[in-house]
Order: C-alpha cells, then sequence, then structure tokens
C-alpha cells in the first residue's frame, strides 16, 4: 500500500522539488484528486456496515460517525429481516407520526434527519432488535506522517497487536498497520497491511481481521494513513497531482501530458476493475431486476 508518506514522497520526486511549500501543496492536490474519484460513482470499496439496535419508545437512532449517503437499512426481529421503505419527505413523515402513540416493533418506513434515522412504527417492547446500516463512508482527508515508533508482538489468529513502549492514541483507529517483514524468525512480520479496528490503551490495539502471520515478538512495523482505492491504482492522484504541479506551478507541457495520461489511465483501469462488484456481472433472464404483479395484467 501507499501510505501518505509514501504518496508525499513520490510527489516530491516526480515533481522534482522537496521544499515544504511544495510538499504542502501535494497534500492538497492529492486528497483533491481523491475527493474526486470518491464522488464519482458508489465504489465498492468506499460501501461499509454498521449495526446499532432499536430501544423500546426510541424512535430516531445516530448513524455511524462515518457515515455519508445510505444504501439501504434492515432491522432482524428473531429470525426475520424486515427492510423499511424510505419515506419521501418531511411532510410524509409528520402525516406518519401524527399519532406518537403508536409503536410496534415491525418497521414500516424510515427517515434520515439532521445525522439520525427515525423509524415509523417507534419500535417497541423488551427485546433490543439489531438494526443493520449499509451505507457509503465518508473519507477523511490524508495528513498524517507514518508512524513506527517501538516494537510490537502479534499472534497467530488474533487481533491483538501490542507495543513494547506506550505510543499509540485513539486517533489511530482506522488507519492501517504493518508488521515489517525480516529474516529473522523470531521477529519478522508477514508485511501484509492490516486495518485498525481500535485502540484499546497506549500499548494495544486491535485489527479489524486477525493477524495472518506467525507469532512474533519485537517487529518493527509501520502505521499509516492509507486512500481507500485499491492498492494497484493508490499511486494515480499522485500522477494527478503532479500533472496539475507541471501544468500551472512549475509549466513544462511535455511533464503535465505524461502524468495525466498516467493518472487516466490508472482511473480508466479503476472504473472498468472495480465499476461493477464481481468478476462477472452478468444478468440472468432467469431473474428479473423487478418481479411483476399478476394482478395488474389479464390472461387470454
Amino acid at each position: 500500500m501507499k501510505s501518505y508518506t509514501g504518496l508525499r514522497n513520490l510527489y516530491a520526486t516526480l515533481t522534482n522539488n522537496n521544499d515544504s511549500a511544495n510538499l504542502v501543496l501535494g497534500d492538497e492536490l492529492i486528497n483533491d484528486s481523491l475527493r474526486r474519484v470518491y464522488s464519482e460513482r458508489d465504489w465498492d470499496f468506499l460501501q461499509k456496515s454498521g449495526t446499532a439496535s432499536t430501544v423500546a419508545g426510541t424512535q430516531f437512532y445516530t448513524l455511524p460517525y462515518d457515515y455519508d449517503e445510505l444504501i439501504d437499512v434492515t432491522i432482524t426481529i428473531g429470525t426475520t429481516k424486515y427492510v423499511p421503505i424510505e419515506c419521501p419527505n418531511q411532510t410524509f413523515w409528520d402525516y406518519l407520526n401524527r399519532s406518537t402513540t403508536f409503536q410496534s416493533d415491525f418497521p414500516e418506513y424510515y427517515y434520515i434527519f439532521n445525522g439520525q434515522i427515525g423509524f415509523y412504527p417507534t419500535p417497541s417492547g423488551s427485546n433490543s432488535n439489531a438494526i443493520t446500516y449499509n451505507y457509503r463512508r465518508k473519507v477523511v482527508d490524508l495528513s498524517i506522517a507514518d508512524f513506527t515508533t517501538g516494537t510490537v508482538s502479534a499472534t497467530n489468529g488474533s487481533t491483538t497487536i501490542t507495543n513494547s513502549g506506550s505510543n499509540w492514541t485513539a486517533p489511530m483507529a482506522g488507519r492501517f498497520i504493518k508488521l515489517t517483514p525480516t529474516n529473522t524468525a523470531a521477529s519478522t512480520g508477514d508485511g501484509v497491511w492490516y486495518e485498525v479496528a481500535s485502540v484499546s490503551s497506549a500499548t494495544v490495539l486491535l485489527l479489524v481481521k486477525p493477524y495472518n502471520g506467525t507469532t512474533t515478538a519485537g517487529a518493527a512495523y509501520t502505521l499509516s494513513q492509507v486512500p481507500i482505492l485499491p492498492e494497484s491504482y493508490q499511486d494515480m492522484p499522485v500522477y494527478d497531482a503532479a500533472s496539475t504541479y507541471f501544468s500551472s506551478i512549475n509549466p513544462n507541457r511535455m511533464q503535465a501530458e505524461l502524468y495525466a495520461k498516467k493518472a487516466e489511465y490508472l482511473l480508466n483501469k479503476l472504473r472498468a476493475d472495480h465499476g461493477t462488484k464481481t468478476t462477472d456481472p452478468s444478468i440472468h433472464d432467469a431473474f428479473p431486476r423487478k418481479i411483476l404483479n399478476p394482478n395488474l395484467f389479464i390472461t387470454l
């Protein structure tokens, strides 16, 4: 993966300018490029799920902290998953809620307002039911240098990583960590990047997925901000930024066109590879996109 520090260094190399002012400009150009790519379509790598639980008598629930746009929401009651319908507007929502006493565990509608989602009818009953949000997530700008202080221990199959020092902080959640591979069996990492789910303390963090390398102690590591782009395309925004640099900051038409073509090539590859969720996006005739209501047709 390309970390924030790696992207910054690549930009300095491509522009042949490592002045601090140019590096700050590179940060802005790289993040601008990433935002344009992220907003282009409903990319699969921006999709995420979150969960919550219903509370009797509580109608509105705070959406996940990184929520940007909802894909769908379900409420599971027992073994049945219910899919409420989105309320079209505030007027319709107010009309549904003209009586505030009606409650039920079976949702019919939902409505998003002011960073919260409300369900109609208001959930009832003493048992909490699972709410599952499928949503498009927000992505923060890259701005924090790689962190490498101390050494770490990890156990195969565990999500816990332990630091030899007291260096980690809660804001490091959401970044990625890589344990450095070496020729020393006892302290080698597997060289794979793992997403950090949370930081339990200054010395302990938890991974989203279990560590898959051999059990290790005293391993060097890199903890980094990385773009959400698939790994093969993470240098794309740097080429885009370098093209802008040679177009307007330090004009060089040949360099600007070279880097623009490289960025465009990678973007087109990204569209081709991640425009669909699978490698076989075929639609079978036996499974229509919409189920037709037979009551609306006459058979002669």
